[in-house]
């Protein structure tokens, strides 16, 4: 079984972005596999975010590709990264 890391992208003031991380606390507790999740704050860290082009959050990236930019849907998300567990 292979592995997900997750970066989650958000700011200081993000609307949507609590909803993103509950739902990626559910869903790594929910699945099995090993699942890291990092929260990138794109004030701080604003060159990590151009690297994969986040111009807005909430974003999700897993394994170095960007998935998600806004609120992803619950049964997506779970699909991604059951994917990259997968793989």
């Amino acid at each position: 079984m292979g592995e997900a890391y997750v970066e989650m992208f958000t700011s200081l003031g993000c609307a949507n972005c609590p909803a993103v991380k509950k739902m990626l606390k559910e869903l790594t507790s929910e699945l099995k596999g090993d699942i890291t999740v990092e929260e990138v704050d794109i004030t701080t860290d604003p060159t990590r975010a151009a690297q994969y082009g986040v111009m807005s959050v909430p974003a999700v990236v897993i394994n170095g590709i960007l998935k998600f930019v806004g609120v992803p849907n619950r049964e997506e998300l779970k699909k991604a990264i059951v994917e990259e567990l997968e793989a």
